[in-house]
């Protein structure tokens, strides 16, 4: 029997403070745009996802190393109040968090600029051991950095954990982190479910097709659950051997996009992982919790049951 203490799902990722920019609208090259307000909030793909399962009501930790600065130290009291537990978060003496400048426009339009700093992608497979697997349902990567999450991947093969890698950002960019394509694809193999957006499906299928390229995801890797890609205003697409899902988006005044994405994923985790719901139920609860997200303001899920009932149709409400 599992210790209820422990948390249920581990995440190694990406965990950074946001520096928000709240503009009339994004600045063209060479142009400008009115600052409307500025908000300093923790962040992080992987960070916003965990805490938006905490939302959601599922436990969970985070694996991750931010630099011992201001910026380390307000992420990790924030995780904390978030529900989401710091054991396995390191702090890189005189280390320099990552953070990002996220410029939104009223009509909830975002562009990020990101400072790596000098600690996130320093973590290495040895700061990481395959215990920190023991009583995990689910284990949750970005990638960032890659190779002690393919450590723990690795491991979660021999274990039976069911694996979900999300792919934030494109291959290229990944590069630029220390993340090759070849661990990418051995990533994709080894995991349950693969996770990602419109753009960084076309770089790494070489297709701007969204069912081609997650047809060619499929056919080349396991996946025993398949592949999405949230697509924007468009929704959502689920491939996997048995057939394909779509989901359209859901009717909401968008405010904030930042992180729609990682609520999407923490939706799909506690529909189908967790609660193991079936597929078409799992896509729309994530969805709804994507398109809930962004009418919140800052980068992380602050709902609650109820309101992503309200979003779905009568048949999909549950809570």
């Amino acid at each position: 029997m599992k210790d209820k203490a422990r948390p249920m799902v581990l995440g190694l990722g990406a965990a950074a403070v946001d520096v928000v920019l709240e503009c009339d609208d994004l600045p063209r090259e060479d142009g400008f745009s009115r600052v409307r307000r500025e908000r300093v909030v923790p962040g992080g793909s992987c960070a916003n996802m965990l805490a938006g399962l905490a939302r959601l009501g599922t436990p969970s930790a985070l694996v991750a190393q931010m630099g011992d600065d201001d910026y380390g130290r307000v992420f990790l009291k924030d995780l904390e109040a978030s529900g989401v537990s710091a054991a396995h978060v390191l702090l890189k003496p005189e280390g320099t968090s990552l953070h990002t400048f996220i410029a939104v426009a009223q009509n909830g339009a975002r562009s990020i600029l990101a400072h790596m700093g000098d600690s996130l992608l320093a973590l290495s497979e040895d700061q990481v051991a395959e215990s920190l697997l023991d009583g995990i349902c689910v284990f949750y990567t970005d990638m960032l950095p890659s190779r002690p999450a393919l450590k723990l991947a690795r491991a979660c093969a021999l274990r039976e954990v069911p694996v979900v890698f999300n792919l934030q950002v494109g291959p290229g960019f990944m590069a630029l982190c220390g993340t090759l394509r070849k661990d990418i694809e051995e990533m994709i193999s080894l995991s349950r479910v693969f996770v990602t957006f419109r753009g960084a499906l076309e770089e790494l299928a070489g297709t701007a097709d969204p069912d081609e390229a997650l047809d060619r995801l499929v056919s080349k890797h396991p996946l025993p659950d398949g592949a999405l890609v949230t697509l924007g205003q468009d929704g959502a697409r689920w491939i996997h051997a048995g057939g394909r899902l779509e989901q359209p988006t859901f009717s909401v005044e968008a405010r904030d996009t930042t992180g729609a994405g990682d609520a999407f994923s923490a939706g799909l985790i506690q529909s189908f992982l967790v609660e193991r719901t079936d597929r078409p139920e799992a896509l729309a609860f994530a969805s709804a919790c994507a398109a809930l997200k962004c009418t919140m303001p800052g980068p992380r899920f602050t709902g609650d049951r109820r309101q992503v009932a309200a979003l779905l149709p009568p048949q999909n409400a549950y809570t």
